[in-house]
């Protein structure tokens, strides 16, 4: 009988540490699911002769109401897009794909395009869906 020695615990049960991994593992997939950043919808304009693309390049999204999300994130202001536009790029070569909606005023999707070049993005695309 094992009652009588009188020495160090060797064993380890591995089951109530598998079962707080996996719990931690199930709080992490929730709350990672629920802090992701929320994008919003966009009606992009149809087009019959539209390109794929080769390269993966930095998303700008413009909703109806003018407002800009880059690659997912989305601005609090505007000031905010040259900090967030660099930070995307990761010394790349930049380029950018703008997909507004098609009820976004045309000025802004000329404002975009300004500020995109003042940041030396050279080659700069329209997101259309295709007919």
């Amino acid at each position: 009988m094992r009652g009588n020695i009188h020495g160090p615990i060797t064993e380890i049960n591995m089951t109530p540490f598998v079962d707080i991994v996996l719990v931690i593992l199930i709080i992490f997939l929730l709350t990672a699911t629920v802090m992701m950043p929320s994008t919003f919808s966009i009606a992009l304009p149809k087009a019959t002769q539209a390109d794929k693309l080769k390269s993966v390049p930095i998303i700008i999204s413009i909703d109806r109401q003018g407002q800009i999300a880059v690659n997912g994130v989305r601005l609090a202001q505007d000031g905010d897009f040259e900090k967030v536009f660099t930070a995307q790029q990761q010394g790349k070569e930049p380029q950018a794909i703008i997909a507004a909606d098609t009820d976004t005023r045309h000025g802004r999707l000329i404002e975009v395009i300004d500020r995109l070049r003042c940041l030396k993005v050279q080659r700069i695309g329209i997101e259309v869906d295709q007919k």
